[in-house]
């Protein structure tokens, strides 16, 4: 039934049905204008006098870009003129949902299937525009959370709860009085009741850079992930309080890893990367933290400079990186987007020809290696002794000399063999010091030419080992035969999965069952929003996701929190009933269909770039060869030299 209305410019106004209902009152359609929804407070949270003043100032100073980016009262309600405020009028919110239905990826599968990277870009830059908006104005949200910011198809942003913002009427402040705990900055965690405490828009700050942080990597939480320290992980608002931020440089001093199979802080340029670090670390809190406005121009530009990944054209990256990162991650069985537009069936001819592409690797010769030369081959001259310095072989003439004397003294007189032998001796001691010092000298000298000639030979061969290694030619090839057989296969492969589809119906349709229950929507005791924040940083989002093992091995999930998520999943799953006529639907041979055919685009990119890949890796090793040739050469002889030079003396 209708009822009037008086707005605060005097004019009355009919309430038609009801459209929902939240704590502090309900909201309802406005039959005489479409735009606009009335929210009216209920009995118990009528506004007290401060608030009325509040929702008069803010439906007084509505404007265009206000009302763009926020549900912001148009008109004050009243039961009488001039009578208490008792709601407001607003613009009406629709085809949009919570910001975390987006970043979240088991909601995006369902809800935004058709959402690539770029599309969550723009709606992390739309969403730093609407608080640049609230702060241009002079008001801060103070509640950030991930309830009050809404986004739709077009990326478009719209903020909602506007009456619980921190409004600054000319200098008199009315309080934001509400706050949730996994979304409050480090400097305000602990705080008892926001009633009190003055919001900045350095406090939203954090909120802002939180909601983008999700955004851009898959719901996980930046103060959550595996703990290296006993202290941590127990409790996210206190790793928030001590600024454990996991992908910090430093993150391990402060406490974490990142999570096992995130998307690596790398995916983004470093400076903003350090945008994260200052948002969500010390120096931040002191008053520094990005403003919504520099977010803005960060993601602009970083909207500028993305391409799209040859093998998945739904997978876009940051133009910094050298390899798809939604493929590296796909690699470890982590699917965080699918490609949608692949064509289950389609006739599109590509010109692949495999024996053709196939024959054009073959005819890539594999590089030559490099001869390393055999330093006992090398003919080099010795370089002469010094003057006074006998060479090795007078010593040893002389020392022929001196056993040929001393065996025919032995003859001659046998019995003075004392005599003989100890003369003999000093005359084999006296030849072998013929130079004295100055041999001793010049030998040392050449042995320490010899070393560092072998060293630095050494290192050369070290490198050129290294470097120029034909195994990456021949691993490069064995990959490409590899896929060379998988290729063939594919056919074989489809209609494998297609008759296996039978035996997996009731277990696909069971995990198909319980993807839709999700876990941000349950109520599992002592399991509230900062626990399914931590959670949903280790890819556990719906029951699909949980068992004992994951739930578990996530800090601050002892045996009785584990039980209990395990238990609502068994809860979920005795609501499933398997239905045989759905056994097995074209959808689901469309959908092996599809993977099959993405499977089969990525090979033939993969095998179609091979000839021109081993011909690059072949240049490579030539021209590295070419490059390392002539030092070695010089190293070869210089040892060679060195060598003859020591065998000299």
């Amino acid at each position: 039934m209708a009822k009037t209305f008086v707005t605060g410019t005097g004019k009355t106004i009919e309430i038609g049905r009801e459209l929902g209902k939240g704590g502090e009152g309900s909201v309802y359609e406005v039959p005489a204008n479409h735009h606009w929804v009335a929210k009216l407070y209920n009995a118990h949270h009528q506004p007290d006098a401060p608030k009325q003043a509040k929702l008069r100032f803010m439906a007084a100073t509505a404007d265009k870009e206000l009302v763009s980016y926020a549900a912001w009262p148009q008109e004050t309600l009243h039961k009488t003129p001039n009578g208490s405020v008792i709601g407001f009028l607003m613009p009406k919110v629709s085809g949009r949902v919570p910001i975390h239905m987006l970043y979240s990826p088991a909601h995006r599968r369902q809800d935004y299937p058709q959402a690539a990277w770029d599309f969550l870009l723009f709606a992390a830059r739309n969403t730093a525009a609407a608080f640049a908006a609230i702060h241009h104005h002079g008001h801060v949200i103070g509640d950030v959370n991930q309830g009050n910011v809404l986004v739709g198809a077009d990326s478009k942003v719209v903020l909602i709860d506007t009456d619980s913002f921190q409004i600054n009427a000319h200098g008199t402040i009315h309080l934001c009085k509400v706050g949730v705990a996994h979304f409050t900055p480090p400097e305000l965690q602990g705080v008892a009741s926001f009633d009190r405490v003055p919001r900045t828009s350095n406090h939203d700050n954090f909120g802002l850079a939180l909601l983008i942080f999700h955004l851009l990597f898959g719901g996980r939480h930046p103060y959550s992930g595996v703990p290296v320290r006993n202290d941590a992980g127990e409790a996210l608002e206190k790793d928030i309080q001590a600024f454990r931020y996991a992908y910090a440089p430093d993150g391990q001093r402060r406490g974490f890893n990142p999570p096992p199979k995130s998307i690596p802080i790398s995916i983004i340029p470093d400076p903003i990367q350090a945008m994260f670090t200052l948002a969500f670390t010390e120096n931040g809190a002191k008053g520094s933290r990005p403003t919504a406005q520099q977010w803005v121009t960060a993601l602009d530009g970083l909207r500028g400079h993305l391409k799209r990944c040859a093998t998945t054209p739904m997978h876009l990256y940051p133009s910094h990186l050298g390899r798809c990162p939604w493929c590296a991650l796909e690699d470890h069985g982590v699917i965080y987007f699918l490609d949608v537009r692949v064509g289950v069936a389609s006739t599109e001819t590509t010109g692949f020809v495999l024996a053709r592409v196939w024959a054009a690797i073959e005819a890539v010769p594999p590089p030559p290696e490099i001869p390393i030369p055999n330093i006992a081959t090398i003919a080099v001259k010795p370089t002469p002794l010094p003057p006074g310095i006998q060479q090795q072989e007078m010593i040893t003439f002389w020392r022929i000399v001196i056993v040929v004397v001393a065996l025919w003294l032995f003859a001659v007189i046998p019995g003075e063999w004392f005599f003989v032998l100890g003369g003999a001796w000093w005359a084999w001691a006296a030849a072998g010091d013929l130079g004295g010092d100055d041999r001793k000298a010049e030998r040392a000298r050449r042995e320490a030419a010899h070393n560092a000639a072998q060293q630095a030979y050494d290192q050369i061969v070290s490198r050129i080992r290294l470097e120029v290694n034909p195994e990456a030619f021949a691993k490069k090839k064995q990959e490409l035969a590899r896929l060379r057989d998988e290729y063939q296969h594919l056919p074989e492969r489809e209609k494998t999965e297609i008759a296996n589809l039978h035996a997996t119906a009731e277990a696909r349709q069971k995990h198909q069952f319980l993807e839709r229950h999700f876990l941000d929507a349950a109520a599992i005791p002592g399991v509230g929003p900062a626990k399914k924040a931590a959670l949903r940083s280790f890819g556990i989002e719906t029951a699909a996701d949980v068992s004992w093992n994951k739930v578990i091995s996530v800090k601050g999930f002892g045996e009785v929190l584990t039980r209990a998520v395990v238990d609502w999943r068994k809860a979920c799953e005795r609501r499933f009933v398997f239905n045989p006529n759905l056994a097995v639907t074209e959808a689901d041979k469309n959908a092996v269909r599809a993977k099959i055919a993405t499977r089969k685009r990525t090979l033939e990119i993969t095998l179609n770039a091979g000839a021109a890949e081993l011909q690059r890796l072949r240049q490579d090793m030539i021209t590295k060869a070419n490059t390392f040739s002539p030092p070695l050469q010089a190293a070869s002889q210089k040892l060679a030299q060195a060598q003859a030079d020591l065998n000299a003396i």
